[in-house]
Parts: structure tokens; C-alpha cells; sequence
């Protein structure tokens, strides 16, 4: 279809003024996916074999099968070996359907194609399915509404879901369909119905789509008549390819011939469908009754086996829509009014093509501002009408201007439009300087997209350029005396004048802002004015502060333009201008260059120079430590388990592993990375080691993960790294650092040169130590043990056993002998001859937490005691020794367990029997009290 095509029936539309090309008709006709296939076709230029097998998503077979089809019924040509073309069928100049008319109409977001010739046929029990197929053109995604309005009372019941929705992609496609389902009860008759396409919340500034369209049901072929049912024929005859013509206002007769061959008298009653009641009358024959009586009837009697005739007077009123109408005529039978006879009447109204068009001036005479006229165009016919205008000039091309505020428009029956039309005249200096003004003569062509007739192609007119004010005479007389003034302005110029001396124009930098990580070099360019007389050239780079840190560059212009230069320059008879000259400014920097030129001749003491702005090189950007975060600040010492009953958090901490702190950091600018340095420190900041990951090929120099950060890193825009082992698993607290080491950094001042990232303070708890066993000749340890001493026998000996539980930070210290010792161990304790009292005391420490001890106080005594002084101090002496065990069970929070307020058992004696009554002691051995 074309644009022009396109832009059809963009007016109003009714299903009584349409109707489809016998091209349409055929393609409607195809099947479901041979009708979508030559809907796409017709849209596209010329297609490859490949674009259909992609749109139809079958096998290359089946594909060639459609596509052979199509051939053979002339709807689609091959062109090549591959490529297809769908073929405009031949059609007389008609209206077309709205569902192609609006499907392409440009300017609108949203392209419609039904698979509706705007009306569509169906028989009783058959179902017709109305396919919508609806394109985003726009530029946002945008839901879709497609439903059905305006359903009559008979058709609403046949169509189940009469609302969908898509939701579509800029340039994205669906399809919708409407399944109506005709019971076998319907009567025949034309109903008409609206579809709406609209997208209220995407695209509100576009109206909603509307397509009227209607559903014609057939006369059922199954009727079937009985002998003696009755008969009627309608005259003339009419068919769908050859309807009765009839002008609007005209009258056409119908006769229909009833015949009764029924065995009864009957009567027969006459109904139209689908035709305004204004539009038709019925007229029965008369009927007399007694002498001469003549009765009006509304209904025809016959008797058994005579015929009768109906008239029917179709006549539509003068502002009947052109189009094609299809009535339903049916006849009732009085005694079987279940007897359906009908017939169909196919009506053509005849266009009537009255259109008036009149041009009517507005602004006529016009000095600067454009001339306005209005273009009037009222359509008296009875279709509608799309004109195509087109203003000309009738005087020489290019004196004046016209525009019209639409080059299109569209007239629906009885519609009056308004188009303006501008005339701006051009070429000032045409206009005349006095005199009534200037005739420009246009004309106004019109022509109609179909082609119907039109009572004049074109309008003429004209308007009137008026002449120049007096004054402008005196600005003429102005110039012509600025003319003569210029000439010996000239003759001046050109031979007295002192000799001129170059000058610089223009001076400056391509950019004020470089970059030294693409290469790049600073250039200037400039504009001098007679290069001609420029001896030499010269390009200095300085600093802000005016120290020399670019060229000079010096060019010699004694032999013309350098052959350096000639790819930059472009030189005229006055001026040289060179742009993006390269200087030797590479390294980064501020720069200020300046330019100065020699002059030849005698004016080689005149030095001009100019100056540009300041332009900045800047350096590469180093790499540099974004991020550097430790997965945990606080862990337990490795292998040891939370506390259930410890809140603290360093005892429900998770454990260190073999693989230490795990680290993670992000680095920015990793394609300027050589190497990353990692250091740890302890808390009183000292250096523990560190280590270095290089990040560049030994051989090729390129940016590679060590082995170290191979499965841990990733590199992009910036370097990613996600739990990174660092070995540190021993107790403590550290600070990690890492230091970005860019690429050319040399030298052992690495770190102080480079700011590093450090961590927050991590912490590896040690592991709260447990105490096992403590135990005194193989059983556990009691606070207090009586040993007897016999004399003359050995010194007695005890073993002293333990265990415990604990990490690398944890001590054992056993006293008063011999100190520090393992975890886990033993030693034999000799005790001495004499009565006396001994403690040991076992403390476990981790250097954080309380430490855990355990005391024994082993007392000797002599079991025949002779003197009751000594009596008396071994008794004071092991009472002494009791209290102090009592004050470290209690301070300690460990051992036996009991309370600070309890009585300790009675220590048992090591190998020999309990005193009788050690509870009861002389006043001599009584303990010191305090008061």
C-alpha cells in the first residue's frame, strides 16, 4: 500500500460507505496463516526467503508449499531465486477498508491491520473470528487495549470476551482475535459493532482508534421447504457482483411475488431489516369488501394456490451515504409463522461527486509581511472526498513564496474545511520603487487521491508586492555616494598606502585539557594575516611560572609555506590559517605557548607574539586502593569452639583457619597496576612481614593474576578481590596494608612514596583454656592431704599429674617447683623428713582471660609426737595453711567447685590414718584469730 493509499478515509467512516477492493476480498479469503503471511507482505519492498521462514517459524518445505500457493493464485511474484513480492492487486478507484486505512496512517503511535474488509459474512451456526494485529511504532513501551463497543443486543451473547490487552515494545508486534459464534437460530441480517484500539495511560495525547465494522448473517442453506410451503421472488434481481442502482432521493420498485400453495387461505406480512424505517415503505394490494368497498390493507390474503404481489418502495433520502446496502427481506406466513422465508437485496447508492471550492483573498497588498488567503472547500456529495493541493507562482520561479497550512484534506459528506495559504515575496531588491506595486500571479492546484471528478482542478489569484517608501530613494542616492567613496578608498589602498606587516589573528590550543594515558601531544593553531610577509615562525612552550619546558619550534617562511606545515595550513592571498599543529608538550604539565612571528624586509624589527591560555596534560592516573576491608575484625584462636553459656563476643567469634585472615579490596585504574604490596603490623605497630602479588607477565608485560589471586579476583574497570588468604592465625592484633604499585615504580622508598589503605584493627582471640585433670598419686587432687612421717624411714614422694586444654598462648605453671611446664605432664615431688606443710599451686593462663588455679596444701606430721610445743606449732601451721587454701579455692572460680561459705572435708591422709579427734586441739594449738 502507499502513502497515499494510507492516508484514505482518515475522515468519517461508516460500513455503509465502504467497500473492499476485489483485492482485499481475496486476501481476506485465504486461510489463517496464508491471510497473515500477504498482510506482512504488502508492507515490505521485496523479502528473502529467509525473512519468511523467520516470520511463519515453519520448516523451509512447508514454507515453499505457502509460497507456491500464494504464486499460483497471483497474489505474490519470485523475483531471483530467493527473494518474493507480494503484487498489488488491480482494483477500480474505491474506498478501502478502515482496518488498512488506519492501520498505516502515519504520525500515529500505534498501526492497526484486521483481517475485516469492514464487513464480513457469516451463515447460521457457522463462527467468524475478527484478527487484530496491532504494531508500537512509538518510542516507549506502552499496554494496549483492544475491545469491542456499541455491540448490538443480538450480537453481544455471540462474542464471549470482548476485551484484551497486549503489552508491546517499541517496534514490537502482537495480535489479538474476537471469536464470535453464530447459533443456528440466527436470523439473517446485517449488525454493526466498533472496535476500539487505545493506550489511555501510555499514549493519552493520540485519540483512541475506532473502527466501524459490521457482520452480515446469511439465509441458512439448510432451509428446507415443504411442498406445500409457500414461495416468494423478489424482481429485479439483485447479486452481490451486480446490486441495484439507486440515486440518492431516487425510488426503486421492488415486486415480490407470494404464492400460496398451501391448501389454506393464508395471509402474508412483509418485513425489511438493515434499512432505516425512513428508507422504504411497504404497499399491499387492495382489498374489496362487500359492494365496491375498497379497504387498505397490511397484509396480503391468498387463497389456495393463487399468487399476489408486494411492493416495496426503497427510497433512500438525499443525504444518503454512497455505498453498497444489504437489506433482509422476509415474509410471514399467518398460519405457520415459524416458517422463515427470506431473501437478500443488494443495494448500490450512487455517488454523487458536488464539491465547491472557492479561494477568497484576506491580505491582498503586502510590503514585508506574507499575503493570507483562505482556501474554502464544501462537500456537497454523498462520499468523502480527499483533495491533494499544491500552490504554484505563475510569474518567474522564486519571487515569492507559498505555503499552505495542509498540502491534504479530507471532506466527509456535507463538511465545509479551511486551509491558508501564505504569499511571502522574495528577492527584495525586485520590489519596485514607485508606482501602484508589483502583480504576483499563483494558482492552486487540486486533485482527488481517487480520482473522482472534481468541477475545477485549480484556483488562480493574485497579490500585490506595493512599492518602496520615498525615503528609500534617498538611501539609494546614500550608497551610490558610499560607492564612489569605497573606489578612492580603493585607489588609496592600492597605491598609497604604507606596506602592511603581519599580524596574528588568531592564536590558541585545539584543547585546553590532554591526556597522557592516550599519548597525547598538545597542539596549537592560529590565523596570521599577510603570510606573506612572514620571515620566520616560532612556538614556545612555558610554564605558569614562565619557565621553558616546550620547543622552540621555529619554521622558515623565506621559501613559502614549509612542506611541515602544508598538511595543516590553508592559505589564501590574506590569511594563513593552520589548525592542530603538533609541539613537542608530551609530558604531563601546564603549559603556556606562545607564538611569534619575524616579518621580512625592513619590518623584520617588529616581532609580533600571542599567547594562549593555559592547557593542562594531565598525567596517567595512578592506580590506587579503593576498598580494603577484612572479612571478619574478629575471630577465635584456630581449632578452638564458641562458649555456649559466654555472651562475649570473642567467644562466639568464628575460628581462624590454616588460611589466616581472609581479606577483601578493590582497586581502581588496574590497567596502570605492576604490583600490589601487602603488609601486616601488630599492635605496637611493627612491621610482621608482608608480601607482593605481581600482576604483570615476566615475558610479555601484560596484566595477569598471580596464582595467588586466581580464583579470587577479578579484573574490569577496577580490580575486585574477595576473600584473599593471608596466612595470620596466630593470636593477636594486626593491621593490615595495601599499597597499589603502578607501573615504572622503582626504588626502595616504594612504600613512603605511595599512600597505603590500611584495615580496621583485627583481632585473633585466644582460646579460653580449660583445666582437665589435676592429680596427686593417680587420683584428683584434693585441697588438703595429711601425710605421716615416720622417722628413720625414706623421704616420702608424691606424683603430680595434669592436663589441659588449651591454645598457643596458653601457660602452665606449677609451684613452688619447677615453674613452667608443658600442657600435659608429670613430675615426682619428694617431701622433707620433718613435719611441715607444703603447698603447690597449678595456674593456667591464655595472657587475656582470669587465669585458672588449683592449690594442695600437703601437711606432714609426725604420727608420736613427744613434745606438745611441737604439737602445738604443726597444729597452727596446718591451720594456717588451710585458710590460705580456702582463699584461693574461692578467689580462683575453679577446682572443686563448691561455695566460698562451705566447710571442706577433712583432708585425707596419704597413707596413713586420721588423727582421732582432729577437730578438738589444746589452747596451745590453737591458730592465731583476728580481733
Amino acid at each position: 500500500m502507499t502513502d497515499d493509499q494510507a492516508n484514505l478515509n482518515s475522515g468519517t467512516r461508516g460500513a455503509t460507505s465502504l467497500q473492499a477492493s476485489p483485492g482485499m476480498a481475496e486476501i481476506a479469503a485465504l486461510p489463517d496463516e496464508q491471510r497473515q503471511l500477504m498482510f506482512w507482505l504488502v508492507r515490505q519492498e521485496a523479502v528473502q526467503f529467509e525473512q519468511v521462514m523467520s516470520v511463519l517459524n515453519r520448516p523451509a518445505g512447508e514454507v515453499r508449499g505457502i509460497l507456491s500457493a500464494l504464486v499460483q493464485q497471483g497474489l505474490v511474484a519470485p523475483i531471483g531465486e530467493n527473494a518474493y513480492q507480494a503484487l498489488a492487486p488491480a482494483s477500480p478507484p474505491v474506498q478501502l477498508a478502515d482496518s488498512m486505512l488506519q492501520a498505516l496512517t502515519p504520525g500515529k503511535p500505534l498501526a492497526v491491520i484486521l483481517n475485516s474488509s469492514g464487513r464480513d459474512t457469516v451463515t447460521p451456526g457457522d463462527s467468524f473470528e475478527l484478527g487484530v494485529t496491532v504494531s508500537n511504532r512509538g518510542s516507549r513501551s506502552a499496554v494496549i487495549n483492544v475491545f469491542l463497543d456499541d455491540l448490538s443486543p443480538v450480537l453481544r451473547p455471540w462474542c464471549k470476551a470482548v476485551q484484551e490487552y497486549l503489552a508491546l515494545a517499541p517496534d514490537q508486534s502482537g495480535e489479538v482475535f474476537f471469536s464470535f459464534q453464530v447459533p443456528p437460530e440466527a436470523l439473517p441480517g446485517l449488525l454493526g459493532y466498533v472496535l476500539i484500539v487505545d493506550s489511555p495511560q501510555h499514549y493519552p495525547e493520540y485519540p483512541p482508534a475506532r473502527y466501524n465494522l459490521q457482520l452480515q448473517v446469511l439465509p441458512s442453506d439448510t432451509t428446507s421447504l415443504e411442498a406445500n410451503d409457500p414461495t416468494f421472488a423478489v424482481a429485479p434481481f439483485t447479486a452481490p457482483d451486480a446490486p441495484a442502482a439507486i440515486a440518492p432521493g431516487g425510488v426503486l420498485q421492488i415486486q415480490v411475488q407470494v404464492y400460496n400453495r398451501s391448501e389454506r387461505v393464508d395471509r402474508f406480512r412483509l418485513a425489511c431489516t438493515d434499512l432505516p424505517n425512513d428508507w422504504f415503505s411497504i404497499t399491499y394490494p387492495q382489498d374489496t369488501r362487500g359492494l365496491g368497498l375498497i379497504v387498505q390493507t397490511d397484509s396480503l390474503g391468498l387463497n389456495p394456490g393463487d399468487r399476489g404481489e408486494i411492493l416495496l418502495a426503497v427510497t433512500p433520502p438525499a443525504d444518503a451515504i454512497a455505498g453498497s446496502y444489504v437489506p433482509t427481506l422476509r415474509l410471514y406466513s399467518e398460519n405457520n409463522p415459524e416458517l422463515g422465508l427470506l431473501a437478500m437485496v443488494y443495494l448500490q447508492v450512487s455517488p454523487i461527486y458536488l464539491l465547491q471550492t472557492e479561494l477568497k483573498t484576506l491580505v491582498g497588498q503586502v510590503r514585508h509581511q506574507p499575503a493570507r488567503f483562505e482556501l474554502q472547500f464544501v462537500n456537497n456529495g454523498n462520499l468523502q472526498r480527499d483533495l491533494l493541493l499544491q500552490a504554484s507562482s505563475l510569474d518567474e520561479a522564486g519571487l515569492c513564496d507559498y505555503t499552505l497550512s495542509a498540502d491534504a484534506v479530507t471532506l466527509a459528506p456535507w463538511q465545509t474545511a479551511y486551509i491558508e495559504l501564505r504569499g511571502q515575496p522574495q528577492r527584495w531588491w525586485r520590489r519596485p520603487f514607485f508606482g501602484l506595486g508589483r502583480i504576483l500571479n499563483f494558482r492552486v492546484d487540486i486533485s482527488d487521491r481517487q480520482q473522482f471528478p472534481l468541477p475545477q482542478s485549480s484556483l488562480q489569484g493574485y497579490l500585490t508586492w506595493l512599492a518602496r517608501p520615498w525615503w528609500q530613494l534617498l538611501l539609494l542616492v546614500l550608497a551610490g555616494l558610499g560607492i564612489l567613496a569605497t573606489l578612492i578608498w580603493l585607489i588609496w589602498w592600492l597605491f598609497f598606502r604604507p606596506p602592511t606587516t603581519p599580524k596574528i589573528l588568531e592564536f590558541l590550543a585545539e584543547d585546553a585539557r590532554y591526556s597522557a594515558l592516550n599519548q597525547d601531544i598538545a597542539r596549537v593553531g592560529w590565523q596570521i594575516e599577510h603570510p606573506e610577509r612572514v620571515r620566520s615562525l616560532k612556538i614556545t612552550g612555558y610554564s605558569p611560572e614562565g619557565t621553558l619546558i616546550s620547543g622552540p619550534l621555529t619554521y622558515d617562511f623565506s621559501q613559502g609555506l614549509p612542506i611541515t606545515l602544508a598538511a595543516f595550513c590553508d592559505q589564501d592571498k590574506v590569511i594563513l590559517t593552520c589548525r592542530n599543529v603538533r609541539t613537542d608538550a608530551r609530558q604531563p604539565g601546564e603549559y603556556v605557548f606562545e607564538l611569534t612571528i619575524v616579518p621580512g624586509g625592513r619590518l623584520r624589527r617588529q616581532i609580533e607574539s600571542q599567547r594562549t591560555s593555559n592547557v593542562v596534560i594531565d598525567a596517567v592516573p595512578l592506580p590506587s586502593v579503593l576498598e580494603l576491608v577484612a572479612g571478619q575484625t574478629l575471630y577465635r584462636e584456630i581449632g578452638s569452639q564458641p562458649v555456649a553459656n559466654d555472651p562475649r563476643p570473642e567467644q562466639q567469634a568464628p575460628a581462624v583457619t590454616l588460611e589466616g585472615v581472609q581479606l577483601n579490596w578493590v582497586v581502581t585504574n588496574p590497567k596502570q597496576l605492576q604490583a600490589l604490596l601487602l603488609t601486616v603490623r601488630n599492635s605496637e605497630d611493627t612491621v610482621l612481614g608482608g608480601r607482593r602479588y605481581p600482576l604483570r607477565n615476566s615475558e610479555s608485560g601484560a596484566l595477569e593474576l598471580p596464582e595467588a589471586l586466581q580464583n579470587r579476583c577479578q579484573i574490569g574497570n577496577v580490580l575486585v578481590c574477595r576473600d584473599v588468604p593471608t596466612g595470620i592465625f596466630q593470636v593477636g592484633d594486626y593491621t593490615f596494608e595495601l599499597v597499589a604499585v603502578p607501573l615504572g615504580s622503582v626504588g626502595a622508598d616504594l612504600n613512603q612514596e605511595l599512600e597505603p589503605q590500611q584495615t580496621e584493627p583485627i583481632k585473633i582471640a585466644p582460646r579460653s583454656p580449660r583445666l582437665v585433670s589435676f592429680q596427686i598419686n593417680g587420683q584428683e587432687a584434693a585441697p588438703k592431704y595429711l601425710l605421716p612421717i615416720d622417722q628413720g624411714q625414706p623421704v616420702p614422694v608424691i606424683t603430680v599429674t595434669w592436663q589441659v586444654d588449651g591454645g598457643q598462648t596458653t601457660t602452665v605453671d606449677l609451684q613452688p617447683s619447677p615453674g613452667t611446664v608443658p600442657l600435659r605432664g608429670g613430675v615426682r615431688y619428694p617431701l622433707g623428713t620433718e613435719p611441715g606443710t607444703t603447698m603447690l599451686i597449678l595456674q593456667v593462663s591464655n595472657g587475656v582471660d582470669e587465669p585458672i588455679k588449683r592449690s594442695v596444701v600437703i601437711q606432714t606430721f609426725d604420727p608420736t609426737p613427744s613434745d606438745p610445743a611441737a604439737e602445738a606449732a604443726a597444729a597452727a601451721a596446718a591451720a594456717i595453711a588451710n585458710s590460705q587454701q580456702q582463699q584461693q579455692a574461692g578467689s580462683s572460680g575453679s577446682g572443686s567447685g563448691r561455695g566460698a561459705d562451705e566447710t571442706p572435708p577433712a583432708p585425707p591422709a596419704l597413707g596413713a590414718p586420721t588423727p582421732i579427734n582432729p577437730e578438738r586441739l589444746s589452747p596451745a594449738e590453737t591458730p592465731p584469730q583476728f580481733d
